[in-house]
């Protein structure tokens, strides 16, 4: 059988494109891919059939890349319409294609203090693209003047098209005390989503939006990327046999991707919701994901897109943050708290009036529990290599090479062996196969937590009794890490610039210990007397508020009995 491919028309990124997959001199087996239209349709192709030289062979393979292209491409027109809605420009918005988070940060905590440190990039970004990267934003800050603690901003610096660091501040100077550094939490989590519902219907619309068509359009890319791939293994039938159906097989392709998101949804957890429970999905949010589904999939049948929507609701419910997620530390001290306490979370917009948002650390260093812990936030693979030996790419690289290396060493102990039956082989082989998959589940869930245990207990045995300066210098050290390993590689330098430094205790407060300014401070002499009044201001109204009141009239030593026997007994 010869085979050969030959172009039909109009082959590129533009225009029609037909691919032939694998024909010979007999039949001729194509698709026609339209990137002109949102669809992918499925249409039988001419062709005119020539050898296939070495000179078409490599014409075919380009030919193939621009097929992959526009299989790609097709209906991102529309899909990039309604991604120009829902995308805003913001400072450090969805993540990079590979799921990097944007930043570095560092907690310390031990019994006397609590270290923080976050670098200074941010990614400017118009929904996937990103745009521009500065080395100057602001991500660590002191939450309220009347209580030690410190919050820290990860992934996204805005909230409801607003920046976080306005919000901070604005809620700096509106709350009071707090017990406890969850109470801080909370009462930040309350006046986060108070000022989302106070946000206007486009602003509230926007953010699920940004919850929901990341989703939908990863699931896109992976249909046709699969899609294309099966199209180009694709080989001719026999003859006599009918030809591959097309369409049959790109409805089974995106069964298998509908069915995976279901599963994974499912199983998942839900999310917490300021005011608790689960917000409702109105008529208006459910036409609107019924839109979001059509946009992106024109070529579904009704019943993959109901599966679909099924799963829209899902992704809005269910503790699975998407890629645009607002990551906030808290830590510090209460006025009870004896010992450091760090809380952190992510949020992910609002959702029928309601903030959503995922628990992930909650660290209360005690006598009897922890007593010291070193937390990375955000990019965190080089702290954890660092401290433990270990992260989640290595984890899966030793995962990967043990699954592929065990089945050899079985097949070599096999082929040494001699058994009197067949059945004693099969017995022996399947006594094997159940040993390597214990061995592979034991290093998943036991193996690795082991050798992270070991090495965090060395660790921590040491940051317990560590001073307040050896803690700052620990945590710049271990975000300069990440920032080295960022500059040397491949990639945006999504960690770098100056690194910001605070120290956290009962005795001293929150004091800095590194911090950047974008102006010099020898020329801004007025703005340090306006700190500094205000300041002040704010201590005296601390102390105007805790101090008890005395009725009118009364007095102390001798002017208190002088009054008090002047005043008529009726009083």
């Amino acid at each position: 059988m010869n085979k050969a491919a030959q172009e039909t028309g109009g082959i590129g990124p533009k225009g029609p494109i037909s691919v032939l997959c694998l024909i010979d001199r007999k039949s001729v087996l194509g698709t026609q891919i339209n990137s002109r239209d949102s669809s992918l349709t499925l249409q039988p192709a001419r062709a005119t059939i020539s050898p296939l030289l070495p000179s078409s062979r490599a014409k075919t393979q380009q030919h193939r890349r621009w097929a992959a292209s526009a299989a790609s491409k097709g209906g991102r027109r529309e899909r990039q319409n309604f991604a120009r809605r829902s995308d805003q420009k913001s400072l450090v918005g969805p993540l990079p294609r590979d799921g990097t988070r944007m930043t570095a940060e560092i907690a310390i905590l031990n019994k006397s203090a609590v270290a923080l440190a976050a670098d200074s990039a941010v990614t400017i970004s118009t929904g996937e693209r990103e745009e521009k990267t500065f080395d100057s934003a602001d991500k660590l800050f002191e939450l309220t003047r009347h209580n030690p603690i410190g919050i820290m901003v990860y992934n996204g610096l805005s909230f409801a098209e607003a920046p976080l660091q306005s919000l901070i501040k604005r809620f700096r100077s509106e709350c009071t005390c707090f017990e406890h550094v969850n109470d801080a939490a909370d009462s930040f989590l309350s006046y986060l989503n108070e000022f989302g519902c106070s946000a206007s219907k486009r602003v509230q619309e926007e953010s699920i939006k940004n919850i929901v068509t990341p989703i939908l359009r990863r699931i896109t890319q992976r249909y046709q990327s699969e899609f294309s791939q099966r199209l180009f293994n694709t080989t001719a039938p026999a003859p006599g046999t009918p030809p591959v159906d097309f369409k049959q097989l790109a409805t089974s392709i995106l069964d298998k991707m509908i069915g995976a998101h279901e599963r994974i949804y499912q199983q998942a957890q839900d999310a917490r919701f300021v005011g608790g429970g689960l917000p409702q999905i109105t008529e208006e949010i459910e036409k609107m994901l019924r839109d979001a589904v059509t946009t992106h999939f024109q070529m579904a049948s009704e019943d993959q897109k109901n599966r679909l929507f099924a799963i829209t609701k899902l992704i809005l419910h269910k503790n699975i943050v998407s890629n645009g997620a607002t990551g906030i530390v808290i830590a510090g001290f209460g006025t009870k708290d004896l010992f450091p306490t760090l809380v952190s979370f992510e949020m992910d917009g609002m959702i029928g009036g309601q903030l959503k948002y995922v628990d992930r650390n909650i660290i209360d260093i005690d006598r009897e529990g922890e007593k010291a812990r070193v937390i990375p936030f955000a990019q965190k693979e080089m702290v954890d290599r660092f401290l433990y030996g270990l992260d989640d790419g290595i984890e899966r690289q030793v995962t990967s090479f043990c699954k592929k290396t065990i089945p050899d060493i079985r097949a070599a102990i096999l082929n040494h062996l001699q058994f009197e039956k067949p059945e004693d082989r099969a017995g022996f082989e399947q006594s094997m196969q159940g040993a390597e998959e214990a061995f592979i589940d034991g290093l998943k869930s036991k193996a690795f937590d082991v050798i992270r245990a070991n090495s965090q207990r060395s660790i921590d045995a040491m940051v317990e009794f560590m001073p307040k300066p050896e803690l700052a210098k620990m945590a710049e050290a271990l975000v300069n890490l990440t920032s080295i390993k960022k500059r040397v590689t491949r990639g945006m330098d999504t960690v770098g610039g100056p690194i910001d430094v605070a120290v956290i205790s009962h005795a001293e407060g929150f004091v800095w210990v590194k911090r950047k300014h974008y102006f010099p401070a020898d020329l801004n002499q007025r703005y340090l007397a306006r700190v500094d009044d205000r300041v002040r201001q704010d201590e005296d109204n601390l102390h105007a508020a805790t101090r008890p009141r005395r009725r009118p009239g009364t007095g102390t030593g001798k002017k208190a009995s002088k009054e008090a026997k002047n005043r008529p007994a009726a009083e």
